[in-house]
């Protein structure tokens, strides 16, 4: 949660800030970003964890959480990139934020506002001087402790949804290059979760390190899979209502399209903790509207979704942050979904500068037959004018109502998105032929009909086909 989200400064003095702290983060190093010290996401499903949360997770070794259960955090592999960063050399997986500072437009990666932020800044000095080797604790943990989920995202794997295992256990691997489909291979990286009723080591280290990392974290977030299907996050939950602090952000992620059931226990327990931390946040996730957004995240009632959130945001006092992970399939109907955001706004928020409806912009990179550089130029740029005209009718210096407008660094989100769908890519004819494969495969195991959901793309799907016929690269038989 940024500065200006809080009422602690307005969206301008905000945006001044972060360049001024810009300056401070390049001088300590151009490639230097706290997060990897001070923020964790951890899968105890698998044991594979990464900070931030862009780069791709990477294994922790089961000998070294079973000799310190700090190692969840502090991995060797992460202390080697630590010192990368130390000394301004760029770590590979952090390409993310590489891909956006090479634009060449001044804009700000995640590696600046991370590091600016408020869970981060106030250790900023003591990162930059410290020894890379050290263990740290984080201030901003974000845990998925199973596999348990209702969804089966489209870009999702079985590591991470259990409705996406029992896919593949059924049909076997998609018949695609790329992607986590294949059980054999996550069995090879060592990446097949733990059944919830099974011994795992990596949650036992985890209780273990909880009542010294507890008192040191600012952010405390919770994901999945689903989370709320999880006897461990409920656990955890009643760990913080036993010990609360007023300085602790509680993050859920949830797609809100759980039973009711769940959605008032979570209401009930977020409600509760609310009173006696900083703040309860959902977090929940979407990037385009209606059936649409049905077919990419398979699961998902688009219109219960909505109703959820409105749901929270008229029963509690607690704000919901929606993430984006933004796909070929978000582009169409992208607007439309924006102006759902923008409406809820209208109706939720209650100032200008302490928005309960938050919405953050991140473009998909994996799997890369999903990427929206699949798609052909000309069409990246229509979309591209689109959405930044959109996004510009909601700049603060044109919002119709200071409820209803996009904050500052959401537009520069927005704009840095839309020039990456304007740079010209070189991405190869392999993952457009992974895309068909990857879509006649998913259409006949999810019911769903690609070209009746998407007429958009009638004349970009079927240049595909041809393209991948050409080349003999469609097992049409395999697939039927």
């Amino acid at each position: 949660m940024s500065e200006f989200q809080t009422g602690a400064v307005n969206n301008l003095q905000y945006m001044q800030t972060l360049e001024l702290k810009r300056k401070a983060i390049n001088k300590v190093s151009p490639s230097f970003c706290t997060a990897k010290w001070l923020q964790h996401t951890l899968y105890l499903q698998t044991g594979f964890n990464h900070s931030c949360h862009h780069p791709s997770p990477h294994k922790i070794p089961v000998e070294e959480v079973e000799a310190n259960p700090a190692a969840l955090h502090n991995s060797k592999f992460k202390k080697q990139q630590r010192k990368k960063m130390l000394s301004g050399e760029r770590p590979g997986e952090c390409d993310y934020c590489w891909n956006i500072e090479d634009l060449g437009k001044d804009y700000y990666s995640d590696r600046h506002t991370k590091t600016a932020d408020h869970w981060a800044w106030e250790r900023f000095h003591e990162v930059a001087e410290s020894n890379p080797d050290d263990d740290v604790y984080p201030s901003y943990l974000e845990i998925s402790f199973s596999n348990a989920c209702n969804f089966a995202c489209a870009y999702c794997s079985p590591d991470q949804s259990s409705q996406w295992m029992a896919d593949i256990k059924k049909n076997g691997p998609y018949p695609v290059e790329f992607g986590s489909h294949d059980l054999d291979h996550l069995k090879a990286r060592e990446q097949y979760p733990y059944a919830q009723d099974e011994y795992n080591p990596y949650v036992e280290a985890y209780q273990k390190w909880l009542p010294d990392l507890y008192p040191n974290l600012k952010v405390f977030r919770f994901t999945g899979g689903e989370p709320t299907m999880s006897k461990e996050f409920w656990k955890t939950l009643d760990y913080i209502r036993e010990n609360p602090r007023k300085t602790l952000e509680i993050s859920v992620n949830t797609n809100l399209g759980v039973k009711p059931e769940l959605i008032d226990k979570l209401i009930k327990y977020g409600s509760s903790i609310d009173e006696t931390c900083k703040e309860f946040v959902v977090f929940t996730s979407n990037e385009s509207y209606g059936e649409q957004a049905e077919y990419v995240r398979d699961g998902l009632d688009y219109n219960y979704w909505i109703s959820n959130i409105e749901k929270i945001l008229s029963t509690t006092k607690l704000r919901i942050s929606i993430m984006t992970t933004i796909n070929v399939l978000s582009l169409p109907k992208f607007t439309n979904f924006l102006q759902d955001v923008i409406n809820l706004r209208q109706k939720y928020n209650v100032d200008g500068y302490a928005s309960r409806v938050m919405i953050s912009f991140n473009y998909l990179r994996f799997p890369p037959h999903l990427q929206p550089s699949i798609l052909d130029k000309r069409s990246r740029e229509k979309y591209a004018d689109e959405i930044e005209k959109f996004a510009m009718k909601y700049h603060r210096d044109f919002a119709p109502t200071m409820e209803s407008r996009f904050l500052l660094e959401e537009i520069d989100q927005i704009k840095r998105f839309c020039d990456y769908l304007r740079k010209e890519q070189t991405v190869g004819e392999k993952y457009r032929n992974n895309f068909v494969q990857f879509i006649i495969a998913y259409d006949k195991r999810r019911g769903k009909n690609f070209i009746e959901t998407f007429p958009e793309y009638e004349l970009f799907w079927y240049s595909c086909v041809e393209e991948a016929e050409k080349y003999h690269l469609i097992p049409v038989k395999e697939i039927e």
